[in-house]
């Protein structure tokens, strides 16, 4: 499953198909349900991607003639050429290939389908093929991905771009690609989905991009639940130390569109496939580009602010590719900062925009600034025991220069995020080499929380896009592992008809009968913001 492609100075280099094939029995409604990418639940709401134009950049095209992409208003798949070899839906490494994630994304479901509906279903697909017969992508002068990236912002109105390959090299975020897409994210305020890649021990370019949505790929257990990371996504960070992937999507056993007729269907890869779970990524940007359109407030259509969002609002509890349970509070190499959920980031794009220098009451909330020299401090009133979730994200300003791409000149304009309780001090905060940064914190008291972005280049300015959460706990959780059970009945047992302690539910002289009968209501309720059973 790989091709070899020429690139730009003629260098040779490897393009991998990002997929493994095989069969499963579940089909495409369950990796958008609850515990897939939860895009169903918008679905319901009225948001179905209906007027966003999706690009497809891929080594061949879609059939799409295909009944699942056709309905009573015509075609909602375009096919372009930009490698001189002419349009072509059955060739490439493996045939099919990009049929299949154009269905992920806008299959309409279909007679014998009608729940096998893509993530924003309602949505057009722009694909563009960039590989030619002989596996080449073209020169400086005359380059077939920067041509349909062109095409794709400028005449076909794509503000979500697809790109399930990945291109060999070292992926630093300074390959001649990366740049690319960085530069044109920057500059057109489009949203990429890319693949974190497969078969290698870090994220493969085109994931290494800065701006991008770098995302790995889940399986789904025999429940039907989306928590493992599947053995085929490559892990972060970047070789150059950077938090990539930042989500996880589903990207197994998807019943989607085939070649083999107009009505012909294919399941998906059991083991994972970060080529089927980038187009759950793009779908979701696409269902809240429809909402950001369809209302009068500014801004929320910005790339960053949707990266934002959708980060903030990610599931954290997937197991590694081991198996193994992962800390919810932290990114971590497997699955990032966890699954998508295209509920929670329609909730908090759908909450109020909020300000700077002013005290923020509401418990969600985004905001869009640009940042010079300053710092900028947003004050969250938060209450004892809730979560403070805050993701600040901006924008790699990738130059160009001919027909060549270049990095920002360093230092690069970077981020600090600092949390800082009512007395001043700080209690969380993040540094680093990436241009995302994300806090999950139990908040220790009542009071006012000071969350500071401070500019560290201050001859460089630059526009940010934040997302927050205030998330109460559940009442009876008092040691916080997202479920009520007997070990919070043990310490309820040891605090009994003491005052002032954590199982005080009900503020009063001590621990007694009332707060037993509150604990006892939700006896083992779980956290489904951060734990499944």
């Amino acid at each position: 499953m790989l091709e070899r492609v020429y690139l730009n100075r003629y260098s040779p280099i490897i393009l991998s198909l990002v997929l493994v094939l095989c069969t499963s029995a579940y089909a495409l409604q369950g990796s958008t349900a609850e515990n897939g990418s939860n895009a169903q639940a918008v679905h319901q709401l009225g948001y179905t991607g209906r007027g966003i134009n999706v690009g497809l950049v891929s080594s061949r095209n879609v059939r799409s003639t295909h009944e699942a992409f056709n309905d009573s208003n015509g075609v909602h798949v375009f096919n372009f050429d930009y490698s001189g070899s002419g349009v072509n839906y059955t060739g490439g490494g493996v045939p099919g290939h990009d049929t299949w994630v154009a269905g992920i994304v806008a299959s309409r479901g279909w007679t014998g389908h009608t729940n096998d509906k893509g993530v924003s279903f309602d949505c057009n697909i722009y694909s563009a093929r960039v590989v030619d017969n002989n596996n080449y992508v073209g020169n400086d002068t005359n380059n077939f991905i920067e041509d349909a990236l062109n095409s794709l912002i400028n005449s076909h109105n794509c503000k979500v771009i697809v790109t399930p390959i990945q291109l060999g090299g070292t992926a630093n975020g300074s390959s001649y690609y990366s740049l690319m897409f960085d530069y044109f994210a920057y500059n057109n305020n489009v949203i990429f989905a890319l693949a974190s890649g497969k078969d290698s021990t870090n994220p493969t370019i085109f994931g290494d991009a800065y701006n991008g949505i770098t995302t790995a790929a889940l399986i789904d257990e025999p429940n039907g639940f989306y928590l493992r990371v599947g053995n085929s996504s490559n892990p972060g960070p970047t070789v150059d130390g950077r938090k990539k992937p930042e989500i996880s999507c589903p990207g197994s056993s998807q019943t989607t569109p085939s070649i083999g007729s107009d009505t012909d269907y294919y399941i998906t890869a059991k083991d994972g496939a970060t080529s089927f779970a980038i187009p759950q990524t793009a779908g979701v940007a696409a269902l809240l580009l429809q909402y950001a359109n369809s209302n009068s407030v500014s801004d929320d259509n910005r790339n960053v602010v949707i990266k934002a969002v959708i980060v903030n609002s990610a599931f954290p509890n997937i197991k590694n590719k081991s198996g193994h349970s992962t800390d919810p509070t932290v990114w971590d190499p497997n699955r990032g900062y966890g699954r998508i959920d295209a509920l929670r980031a329609y909730q908090t794009l759908s909450s109020a925009k909020v300000s700077k220098s002013t005290t923020i009451t509401s418990s969600a909330g985004w905001a869009y600034d640009t940042m010079s020299s300053a710092t900028h401090t947003y004050i969250i009133r938060g209450k004892k025991n809730k979560r403070l979730v805050f993701t600040v994200t901006w924008n790699r300003q990738a130059r160009k220069s001919g027909s060549n791409y270049y990095d920002e000149t360093l230092p690069r304009f970077n981020i600090d995020l600092i949390v800082k309780n009512s007395s001043g001090s700080i209690i969380a905060e993040t540094d680093d080499v990436n241009n995302l940064g994300k806090i999950d914190l139990l908040l220790p008291a009542d009071g006012n929380y000071t969350v500071s972005l401070s500019n560290n280049t201050p001859t460089k300015s630059r526009a940010y896009g934040l997302a927050f959460e205030l998330l109460p706990p559940l009442t009876g959780d008092f040691n916080v592992d997202y479920t009520v059970d007997i070990l919070d009945l043990y310490q309820m047992a040891s605090e009994w008809l003491t005052s002032g302690t954590k199982a005080d539910i009900i503020p009063d002289s001590n621990v007694n009968n009332l707060d037993f009968a509150a604990f006892a209501e939700n006896w083992l309720e779980i956290d489904k913001r951060y734990f499944v059973p």
